[in-house]
């Protein structure tokens, strides 16, 4: 997609800007945690998300990568609500520590087996729960 048409244009060369610090910055150690931040938001905007059960109900859903340790984000990735497959947005905000064996925890939402599959094709251990609707492996199957 073009940059320039995206729902971030106006802010995507301050958000460009800040990555590249976070990625030339500081180089993560081998623990790395993959989670969601909602960044608070009353105003109208299209891609502000709503979610009940949280203390902050309105925002924008932020998905990071950060180093476990210390909390600091390597990468983040802000939702805009334009039809990006959950794998594609895993993919996109892990591509700049791919290929460096790190461990990455997260939890049930972005664990299938497909995306620890893909994880281990890029040299990377995946570590969280995972849910029976997710593609569970017949070895992990209870029998009874």
């Amino acid at each position: 997609m073009d940059k320039s048409s995206g729902r971030l244009f106006k802010i995507q060369p301050v958000l460009d800007y800040f990555l590249i610090k976070f990625r030339t910055v500081y180089k993560p150690k081998q623990q790395l945690t993959l989670d969601e931040g909602v960044i608070p938001w009353r105003g109208r905007l299209r891609f502000r998300t709503y979610n009940p059960a949280k203390i902050v109900k309105y925002g924008l859903l932020v998905r990071m990568v950060c180093e476990s340790d210390t909390g600091y984000t390597c990468n983040m990735e802000i939702y805009t609500g334009e039809g990006k497959k959950l794998e594609e947005t895993i993919y996109s905000v892990l591509a700049p520590n791919l290929g460096l064996w790190h461990h990455v925890y997260q939890d049930n939402y972005y664990n299938s087996t497909s995306i620890a599959n893909l994880f281990l094709e890029h040299e990377k251990r995946v570590c969280g729960t995972i849910r029976v609707n997710r593609g569970l492996p017949p070895s992990l199957k209870f029998q009874q």
